[in-house]
């Protein structure tokens, strides 16, 4: 089994290459050339779509908990934003959270459907 920890998530397609277009994605998600109101990028749920092999630990887009989904996991659980620091114990695919002490800004989170 794979394990590829990435900073907004990857496409399994895409693990051990190094072009533009996957640095792209590896830096920004899979952008929709959208901004939010606060000059965040839109990003697609590419999570809720991947059903690769490798398991993919990513964040960059914070939501209010540990998001499990098709051999992912989101961990970012917006400790800049006033939410929670979340960590991935592997193997066991439990998840630890500290509370942050920033102020919480709501919307700054996103929240999935699933």
């Amino acid at each position: 089994d794979k394990f590829a920890p990435s900073n907004t998530g990857i496409r399994e397609q895409f693990i051990g290459r190094t072009d533009k277009k996957v640095k792209t994605f590896v830096l920004y998600g899979d952008i929709t050339g959208e901004f939010h109101p606060d000059g965040r990028p839109v990003r697609r749920d590419w999570a809720k779509r991947y059903n690769g092999k490798a398991f993919i630990v990513y964040g960059h887009t914070p939501v209010p908990e540990a998001r499990f989904i098709n051999n992912t996991v989101n961990i970012d659980t917006g400790a800049v934003f006033g939410g929670k620091l979340t960590a991935l114990s592997y193997p066991e695919m439990t998840t630890i959270s500290v509370p942050s002490s920033m102020p919480y800004i709501a919307e700054k989170f996103t929240i999935y459907d699933i």
